[in-house]
């Protein structure tokens, strides 16, 4: 069986043996394998600072046709705006604003625009986010941010 790789999707069908537990448009958190041997999904269980984790238990995929119909999505974390955009309530969004992204249950993007405290120089990021359209979701540029790091002192 040719599996998706792992990570988060939006399932585009119900789930074929749990139509009622995982209908189309879900999140899911896909792993290619599980303890019995076959592919799984699970179901979001908590959002915390506006990530996922996901139930510890899933189900199971028995029909290799299932998996090809789910849509892989961005990982959660921090990304740039590409391009300008206005929000619903008029506000205008600047090209290579720093937002972080995560999802509702029906894996619809949000984004949380941060503020800055200045006590603790650092930046907040609200609990409540804005959904965005997918030309504002395919634009997002990750941003990395793993710091300063020590180079390899081998390369040439």
């Amino acid at each position: 069986m040719e599996l998706p790789d792992c990570g988060l999707y939006r399932t585009t069908m119900a789930h074929p043996d749990h139509p009622e537990k995982v209908p189309a448009g879900r999140l899911v958190h896909f792993h290619n394998h599980s303890h019995a041997g076959k592919p799984i999904v699970m179901l979001p269980a908590d959002n915390t600072s506006n990530t996922w984790t996901f139930q510890t238990g899933g189900y199971l995929i028995s029909r290799e046709g299932w998996t090809r119909s789910l849509k892989p999505m961005k990982l959660e974390g921090f990304y740039l705006t590409s391009e300008a955009f206005q929000t619903r309530t008029g506000m205008l969004v600047a090209p290579g604003q720093m937002v972080q992204l995560g999802y509702n249950r029906n894996a619809e993007p949000l984004v949380f625009f941060p503020t800055r405290d200045a006590g603790s120089n650092s930046l907040v990021f609200p609990s409540k986010g804005m959904k965005v359209s997918d030309v504002i979701y395919d634009g997002l540029r990750p941003v990395t941010t793993r710091g300063p790091y020590q180079p390899d002192a081998t390369v040439n």
